[in-house]
């Protein structure tokens, strides 16, 4: 057989997704975010302009962010969007937003709430769901080569949990609580031939976390401050400097400490690749940073050699005062990524990713043996290997989208299922003189399980060297649709359908040791965007 076409063969067996996540509950407001099998945790992320802190878990899928419909820079224009969207078990969201753009200044405001109590109710009850919401404003203004601009947010988080489990424990203290505020401020500006943007990201959070079964019991507060500044031209000059300071306040221990941590790096475009490069200074220690990346044709690879402070564990004693789960050591991230992209009629790439993370904490568990509370965690190093597919063949009225995630072996910092894959058949029709369109999507999911060594704990946001989870292969399917009448878009979403269509099998899903396992979710919505 030929060797391409056996190639092919293979790609087209092997059926390929990009999992995003791996959820915890149907509604996924707790989850897991996942990249090409890789698990995401303790990473920052940014909320458009605002800083988030590494330490708020699955951001995400609790905070959807609200984008309206891109018009001219240049023109004066006031729109307004409204999102609602509900469904089984108290599913419950909002988003509502307003953008002001006139050629010199912008305003925003975004507003969201999520709720879900769960089909067992074990996110407490109809009346105390747990509830993740936020309100935001931005505003910036432009003069001659300067822009002035500004965010501020406020993000609130709120849990109890009520498992069914087999044991005499009082439950009702199971809860999670976090609030914070994120500012940012800013200056972009050209002066001499130099764009430079100078920006302070703030952040101020209370956190509060309570878990019988694992006896957590966490109560802190951050007070964090980031300035940058960002220098470059065209492609000799890309200067970015950060300093950023972290203060922690344990309320439970009342004690509190500080990690501070420099960056610098440079970027460089050459004909050879593209490359930025630079160091971190983390508490007296200086690491090297580096990122390249290149195109040859229509094959293209990555490295990135990264380094971040540990994480902060705060239900640990440090009775040596080593300071070392206060993010006083540092971990380091290596990972190389090359994707082959096949000169065909239709879309087909392949990326073969290596990552290998050094440093990072974890749970000590010794089984039945008592462990003092100083003794609860420790470092470990550990690697991964994943091939990721994507196979695309576009159709008139829509297209066939195939994607498939394969793990070569067991890891900490692994999703550990072998196969993650979907189908999906996307379309689109527009009808009555464009006054009316459908737009859709219909899914097939399939998730191996994970009958490995390691899991993934929520609770305590990190993997762990256990698994309690006894799960089977997953497979289920999906549909969304839009219905656009006009300016009004009417949404009907289904996951984990083959619940709702076969109750005499189950299909539903375990992915965690105290979770119920999760059945199907039906939503009805409304989006309503206009101009005032």
């Amino acid at each position: 057989m030929n060797y391409k076409y056996a190639i092919l063969i293979y790609i087209f067996s092997s059926i390929l997704y990009t999992q995003e996540n791996i959820p915890f509950d149907v509604s996924k407001q707790f989850a897991v975010p996942i990249e090409n099998n890789r698990l995401l945790w303790n990473y920052d992320k940014s909320f458009n302009k605002l800083l988030i802190d590494r330490s708020s878990r699955n951001f995400k899928n609790k905070f959807t962010n609200l984008d309206f419909e891109e018009l001219p820079e240049d023109s004066s224009y006031v729109k307004s969007k409204f999102i609602y969207e509900f469904g089984d078990y108290g599913f419950d969201k909002l988003s509502i937003g307003l953008k002001k753009h006139s050629k010199d200044e912008e305003f925003q405001f975004k507003g969201s709430k999520k709720s879900f109590f769960g089909q067992y109710s074990e996110f407490a009850n109809a009346e105390n769901p747990p509830l993740s919401l936020f309100y935001k404003f931005d505003y910036s203004k432009n003069f001659k080569n300067n822009q002035l601009y500004s965010s501020i947010g406020y993000f609130r988080e709120e849990s109890q949990f009520i498992f069914n489990l087999p044991i005499d424990i009082d439950l009702s203290i199971n809860s999670e609580f976090s609030d914070f505020v994120s500012l940012t401020i800013g200056n972009s500006f050209i002066k001499n031939n130099y764009h430079v943007d100078v920006r302070l990201n703030h952040l101020s959070k209370y956190e509060s976390t309570q878990i019988v079964q694992y006896s957590l019991n966490n109560r802190y507060e951050l007070e964090r401050n980031k300035i940058s500044a960002h220098i470059h031209n065209g492609n000799f000059l890309s200067l970015k400097i950060a300093l950023d300071n972290n203060h922690y306040e344990n309320e439970r221990l009342n004690t509190g400490f500080s990690r501070n941590v420099l960056s610098f790096t440079n970027a460089n475009n050459f004909i050879f690749g593209n490359f930025i490069y630079g160091f971190d200074l983390i508490e007296q220690k200086i690491k090297p940073n580096l990122v390249y990346r290149n195109i040859f044709g229509t094959f293209s690879i990555f490295y990135e050699l990264r380094n971040q402070a540990s994480m902060v564990v705060l239900d640990s004693y440090d009775f040596n005062h080593s300071g070392k789960f206060e993010g006083k050591n540092f971990e380091t991230w290596q990972s190389i990524s090359a994707t082959y992209m096949f000169d065909l009629n239709i879309d087909l790439s392949t990326t073969l990713k290596y990552v290998n993370a050094k440093n990072i904490v974890i749970p000590k568990d010794l089984g039945e043996v008592f462990i003092p509370e100083a003794d609860r965690y420790q470092f470990e190093d550990d690697e991964m290997m994943s091939l990721q597919t994507k196979f695309a063949i576009p159709f008139k009225f829509g297209s066939f989208n195939f994607n498939h995630s394969y793990n070569f072996y067991d890891s900490l910092i692994s999703s550990n299922r072998s196969h993650i894959l979907a189908l999906d058949y996307l379309y689109s029709l527009s009808l009555v003189k464009d006054n009316l369109g459908i737009n859709g999507k219909l899914s097939l999911q399939f998730m191996s399980k994970n009958n490995s060594d390691f899991s993934f704990n929520y609770f305590k946001n990190m993997p762990e060297k256990k698994n309690n989870i006894d799960s089977d292969d997953f497979i289920n399917i999906s549909m969304s649709t839009e219905i656009a009448i006009s300016d009004v878009i009417l949404t009907i979403k289904l996951q984990n359908a083959l619940n709702k269509f076969n109750a005499k099998e189950d299909y539903s899903m375990v992915t965690h040791e105290f979770f119920n396992p999760m059945s199907s979710l039906l939503t009805f919505g409304i989006i309503w965007e206009f101009d005032d």
